[in-house]
C-alpha cells in the first residue's frame, strides 16, 4: 500500500527525511540502536527500551472482542514493532498497526520488515503507513481521533527540529487526540543536560555526539530539551504521567488523554 502523504509546509523537507536513506538505514540497527544506545546514551535497546515497548504492545484482555489499534510514530527501521510482533504470534486477536513518519524511505523499510512478521499472523494483523511530519500540527484524516489503544514515540523527540516553544508540546496533544479514553502513550527521548551524562571521557563522547547530530548532521533538535519542559507538555495533555531517566534517556508513560469532543 502506498503511504498516505501530507505534504510538508512550503515544500521544505525536515533534515531527517533526507538524512535517513537506504544507505544510512542499512546500519541504523547496529550503530544507533546498538552502539549509541548502549555506549553513548547508556539506555540499551534490548534490555531497557524493547521490554518497555513490548509491555504495552500486547492487547489487554478487555480488547479481545475488537480490533486492537497501535500507532508507532517515528518508525525507524521497524525494529520495535517487528520484535514485539514476534511475541504475539500465538494471539488470535485482530491487530491493525499504523506507522507514521516524515520519511518515505523509513516507512518503506519499516513496512517491509514488519510485513515479514505479519505474514506469519495471516489475516489477523495489517500494516498501514502515513507520511506526515508531527510538527505540522494537523492530524491526517486517515488516522482518526480517539482511534488508538497505544501510541508509541520511541527516539522521536530528540529528532524534532523546531524553534517554536510549543512545537514539541503540541505533539503530546496530538497523541492525546488520537488515543482512546483508556489509551496509553509510551516513548523515550535523549536529554542533553550534563546531569544525565557520564563523567570523564565518556561524557566528552556524549557531548561530541550531541554536537555532531545537532550542528553537523542536523538530525537532532534537542539542545534546548529539558526533563521539566517535556514533563510539562505531557501533563498538559494527560491526566497521569510517569517519567524515569535511564542514562541520558527520558522514558515516559502517559494515560488519561485530555481532549475535547473525543469519546474513548
Amino acid at each position: 500500500m502506498t503511504p498516505h502523504e501530507n505534504p510538508p509546509p512550503n515544500g521544505r523537507k525536515p533534515p531527517t527525511s533526507t538524512y535517513y536513506n537506504a544507505f544510512t538505514l542499512s546500519y541504523y540497527d547496529i550503530h544507533v540502536l546498538g552502539h549509541n544506545m548502549t555506549r553513548i546514551w547508556r539506555c540499551p535497546t534490548k534490555s531497557v527500551q524493547l521490554p518497555l515497548f513490548q509491555k504495552y504492545f500486547s492487547p489487554p484482555e478487555h480488547t479481545k472482542a475488537r480490533c486492537w489499534e497501535h500507532l508507532d510514530v517515528g518508525a525507524g527501521t521497524g525494529f520495535f514493532v517487528a520484535e514485539a510482533l514476534k511475541s504475539c504470534l500465538g494471539n488470535r486477536q485482530s491487530m491493525r498497526i499504523t506507522l507514521m513518519d516524515n520519511n518515505l524511505s523509513t516507512l518503506k523499510k519499516a513496512r517491509r520488515r514488519i510485513e515479514g512478521v505479519v505474514g506469519r499472523l495471516g489475516e489477523l494483523a495489517t500494516v498501514e503507513t502515513v507520511l506526515h511530519d508531527v510538527l505540522d500540527g494537523d492530524i491526517p484524516k486517515s488516522l482518526g481521533e480517539g482511534r488508538y489503544d497505544v501510541v508509541t514515540m520511541f527516539n522521536l523527540f530528540h529528532c524534532l527540529r523546531t524553534t517554536a516553544p510549543e512545537g514539541k508540546k503540541g505533539v503530546f496533544g496530538m497523541a492525546a487526540r488520537l488515543l482512546r479514553g483508556d489509551g496509553v502513550l509510551v516513548g523515550c527521548t535523549i536529554l542533553p543536560g550534563r546531569e544525565y551524562q557520564a563523567r570523564g571521557l565518556a561524557g566528552v563522547r556524549v557531548r561530541y555526539t550531541l554536537w555532531l547530530y545537532n550542528r553537523v548532521y542536523k538530525v537532532f533538535g534537542n539542545e534546548g530539551d529539558t526533563r521539566a519542559q517535556l514533563e510539562e507538555g505531557l501533563k498538559a495533555a494527560f491526566e497521569e504521567v510517569e517519567v524515569e531517566v535511564v542514562g541520558s534517556m527520558m522514558i515516559f508513560v502517559a494515560r488519561g488523554p485530555k481532549r475535547l469532543g473525543v469519546e474513548g
